[in-house]
């Protein structure tokens, strides 16, 4: 007996434990928090005004118990808009232009509300008068008062008066008016500033390229203009690196660009003569020379420079005119010899250019001794047959 009530208490003790993690695992859900969120005007019940208490005592001073409202109210209309006139003039006020102005009256707040709702678009001023009046709207509703502003007890100083303009003597009008203007064609500035001829031989215009001398000149301007903010500075208009056949005015640029890039001596006035606008790629920033690239002839596609002015690589330049060159002679194989230590190899690996021969010293007759370009030459060809 005594084991079989021992296993009973035991029972009713894992009852008990049982029932306990049940509630101990079952927490009450917290009930959610609902955000109260103002009403709109659509929203709010409308309380009718009970009238019965006003047309009993109507009925006991003026009328009988068959009588209308109208018939009640008809002698008393007179009384009404004089009382309402008498509060009107206490609440009348003057304006800063002297003119009477008073509160709206509700009829006038509703209508101006219905044509201020009509519109499509709002001017600033509109849509300021139209949240204020659904907001006193809200704030009577809710039975909020509005807050009182008052204005506080500061002397105000007076603007000073604006001078008035002096009156302009007419003879100096006369003068002025006189002077016959010099068409700008014609002008003394036109000579100095040159004419914008349109550019012949234009191949493309890139206006996206950014390169290391452009950044460094912008840096210099804007560093100019923060230490010496009094100072008027000048302002640099941007233009494009424009890619162009070569011209007759582009070969002094292009032989101190190719001097300074390989040896001095070259001259490359003989590609004028034989079909530039298939041979030559001259790359410029305004008036500027950045970069060539020239073919000995449409038949002889043999590249015979290529070169970047300083501070104007690594940016697409020499890329770009590369291009240009190979698609103004299609169908033709592109060969060249460089230096084996150039950078230039990866760029005419990215073009399928491939390795023909190893030439030793094929430079040696060009170079410096002291240069450190390699005086021995790979020769690459790009094959388009």
């Amino acid at each position: 007996m005594s084991l079989s009530s021992e296993s009973s208490d035991d029972s009713e003790y894992h009852a008990t434990r049982k029932f306990t993690k049940t509630r101990k695992y079952h927490p009450r859900k917290r009930q959610k928090r609902i955000k109260e969120e103002p009403l709109e005007l659509e929203d709010v019940r409308r309380v009718d005004f009970p009238v019965d208490p006003l047309l009993s005592v109507l009925r006991e001073d003026f009328g009988d118990e068959n009588d209308t409202f109208e018939q009640l109210i008809d002698p008393l209309i007179n009384d009404l808009l004089q009382a309402r006139i008498s509060v009107e003039k206490d609440l009348t006020e003057i304006d800063d232009t002297g003119k009477a102005t008073r509160p709206l009256r509700p009829s006038e707040i509703a209508l101006l509300r219905a044509e201020l709702e009509k519109k499509d678009v709002l001017s600033p001023t509109e849509a300021l008068i139209l949240r204020k009046i659904k907001l006193a709207q809200q704030r009577a509703t809710a039975g909020v008062k509005e807050p009182d502003i008052v204005v506080p007890d500061i002397p105000l100083t007076p603007l000073p008066p604006i001078p008035p303009i002096p009156p302009v003597n007419p003879e100096v009008l006369e003068a002025l008016n006189s002077i016959e203007n010099t068409p700008f064609e014609n002008s003394f500035i036109s000579r100095l500033h040159g004419a914008k001829e349109a550019s012949p031989g234009v191949i493309a215009v890139d206006w996206e390229a950014r390169t290391p001398w452009m950044n460094l000149m912008m840096d210099i301007r804007d560093h100019f203009t923060f230490a010496h903010p009094e100072r008027e500075c000048s302002v640099e208009e941007t233009a494009p690196i424009t890619y162009s056949t070569l011209q007759a005015h582009h070969l002094p640029q292009v032989h101190d660009l190719l001097e300074r890039s390989f040896w001095p001596g070259i001259d490359v006035s003989d590609s004028l003569d034989f079909q530039p606008e298939r041979c030559t790629v001259i790359a410029m920033y305004k008036k500027i020379v950045v970069g060539v690239a020239i073919i000995m002839s449409p038949v002889q596609t043999y590249i015979t420079y290529l070169a970047v002015k300083a501070g104007w690589d690594k940016s697409q330049i020499a890329r770009n005119m590369l291009y240009h060159l190979i698609k103004m002679n299609p169908d033709r194989d592109f060969t060249l010899h460089v230096s084996t230590n150039s950078s230039a190899m990866l760029l005419y690996n990215q073009f399928g250019f491939k390795i023909e021969e190893f030439v030793a010293d094929f430079y040696s007759e060009y170079l410096h001794p002291d240069s450190r370009a390699s005086k021995n030459a790979f020769k690459l060809r790009l094959r388009r047959l």
